[in-house]
């Protein structure tokens, strides 16, 4: 993927609740390429002491995110989005395969 693709990707976290983990994300985005945060309703400090110790060198990363109050907003422009979670939901999960041209 070009560094053009990469300006085109966004990382959304919705309602973060720990800094340290808003600093992992930043330190991981960097480490890959990526550079454009949006945290919907963050609970946390997320330029805080904690953020930034996880961040490393990502703290420009943390510096740039974007805020917005929901997810809808975070997705304005988005053309695909993927989205992923670690809690069990009742929702169906509709798979939806892409195949390059």
């Amino acid at each position: 993927m070009d560094e053009t693709a990469l300006a085109r990707v966004r990382i959304i976290l919705v309602s973060p609740a720990g800094a340290l983990n808003v600093g992992a994300v930043a330190r991981a985005m960097m480490n890959m390429g990526l550079r454009h945060l949006v945290l919907v309703n963050p609970q946390c400090d997320f330029l805080g002491e904690d953020a930034r110790k996880m961040a490393v060198h990502a703290a420009d990363i943390l510096e740039n995110t974007q805020t917005v109050a929901t997810l809808p907003e975070a997705l304005t422009g988005c053309t695909r989005a993927c989205a992923t979670t670690t809690r069990s939901r009742a929702i169906a999960t509709m798979i939806i395969t892409y195949e390059p041209p």
